[in-house]
C-alpha cells in the first residue's frame, strides 16, 4: 500500500470511529419488569454495549404506550417493546419498526381471587392491565374474545400503570383479577391467588417485546444500530448460557429475589420462548393484526413486512457471528 492510500484509510477510519462515537450515548427504553426484558438487562450489565462502542442508558417507563410518545418525541430512539404498541402507532402516522424479537410466546398470566374458578364467574368483575394498548391489554381483550365476555360491558379494564401495581391492586382488593408474567405472577400465587389462564398454552404464535426503532433512525444511524443489534444478540446468547448471571440480574431488574420464582422466569423465557437468532414471527404478527382488524378495518391493510426491518439481524445471522457465540 502506498503512503498516500495508508493516509486516506487512516483518515477513512478516523472518520467513521468518529461518526460512530457521535452516536454511541443511547437512551433505551422498556415497560415492565418482568423476565421477557432479560436480553435487555443481561445486555446492559454484561457491559455487551459498551464492547460495541455503545453507551445506553436503561430507563423503565410502565407501559408500551407511553414509551411510543416518548419515542415520537425523539426523546428515546430504541426501546423494548411489543408488536401491539408498534401496528396503534403506526396507524397514528408513526414509522416505528422492530429490528429483533425473541419473544415469541405470549408468558402472560390472569391471576385472579379464588373464588374465580371460571371464565363466566368474570362478568361484573375488574380487571387490570398495565395499560391501553399494551402487549397485556391486547392479549387480555383477545382471551375475553375467545370466552365471548365483551370488554367494557361484561367486565371492567382498569388501567394500573404496571405489573407491580397490577399486583399491589390485587393485593388491596381493587381488582378481581389483573394479567401478571414471570417472576410477579409467582409471587401472586404465593400470596393466595389463582391462576385462572396461562396465555403460553392458549395456541397462539405471539410477537411478544423486542428491539424497537424508527425507519428515520434506522436511515440516519445504521451503524448504531449495527452495533446495538450485536450487543443485543450476543446478550441473548449470554442469558441463554450463563444461567448464574442471568439469574443474578433478574433479580436485580425484578426487585424479587426468591430463588424458586427466578428460576421459573429464567426456565420460560431463556429456555423455552427465546430462539438463539431472535428474527421476529410473521406468523405472530399477523395473529395481532387479525385481531385488531376485526375492531378496526383498517389493520387489515397492514402487512407483517412494514412492521419490521431484519437487515442488520440478517447480516449478523448470514456471518455466522450469531452462530460462534453458541460454540
Amino acid at each position: 500500500m502506498t503512503k498516500a492510500k495508508a493516509f486516506l484509510a487512516a483518515l477513512s477510519l478516523l472518520l467513521f470511529t468518529s461518526s460512530v462515537s457521535a452516536q454511541s450515548k443511547l437512551r433505551v427504553a422498556y415497560p415492565t419488569t418482568v423476565g421477557s426484558m432479560g436480553i435487555l438487562w443481561v445486555t446492559k450489565d454484561a457491559g455487551l454495549f459498551e464492547k460495541y462502542g455503545l453507551d445506553v442508558s436503561l430507563i423503565y417507563i410502565s407501559g408500551s404506550s407511553k414509551i411510543v410518545q416518548a419515542m415520537l418525541a425523539k426523546e428515546i430512539p430504541i426501546s423494548e417493546i411489543a408488536i401491539p404498541a408498534v401496528i396503534q402507532a403506526n396507524q397514528a402516522g408513526a414509522d416505528l419498526v422492530m429490528l429483533a424479537g425473541a419473544n415469541h410466546k405470549p408468558g402472560q398470566k390472569l391471576m385472579t381471587k379464588p373464588a374465580i374458578k371460571r371464565a363466566e364467574d368474570l362478568r361484573g368483575k375488574k380487571l387490570g392491565v398495565t395499560r391501553f394498548g399494551t402487549s397485556d391489554d391486547f392479549l387480555l381483550r383477545y382471551l375475553l374474545g375467545q370466552w365471548k365476555i365483551v370488554p367494557e360491558r361484561d367486565v371492567a379494564l382498569l388501567q394500573m400503570g404496571g405489573s407491580p401495581e397490577i399486583l399491589a391492586g390485587l393485593t388491596s382488593g381493587g381488582i378481581d383479577g389483573g394479567v401478571l408474567s414471570s417472576p410477579l405472577n409467582l409471587r401472586a400465587q404465593k400470596a393466595g391467588f389463582s391462576l385462572l389462564a396461562d396465555m403460553s398454552a392458549i395456541g397462539v404464535d405471539y410477537q411478544g417485546a423486542g428491539a424497537v426503532t424508527t425507519k428515520s433512525y434506522a436511515r440516519e444511524r445504521p451503524d448504531t444500530l449495527r452495533a446495538y443489534l450485536k450487543a443485543y444478540v450476543e446478550g441473548l446468547a449470554r442469558f441463554k448460557t450463563d444461567k448464574d448471571f442471568s439469574l443474578k440480574v433478574l433479580a436485580k431488574y425484578s426487585r424479587i429475589d426468591e430463588r424458586d420464582m427466578l428460576e421459573e422466569t429464567y426456565r420460560h423465557y431463556a429456555v423455552n420462548v427465546m430462539p438463539r437468532v431472535p428474527y421476529p414471527t410473521v406468523n405472530g404478527i399477523q395473529m395481532v393484526l387479525d385481531e385488531l382488524g376485526s375492531r378496526s378495518p383498517k389493520t387489515r391493510e397492514i402487512s407483517p413486512a412494514s412492521l419490521i426491518d431484519t437487515t442488520y439481524l440478517k447480516e449478523l445471522d448470514q456471518s455466522g457471528f450469531i452462530k460462534l457465540l453458541y460454540k
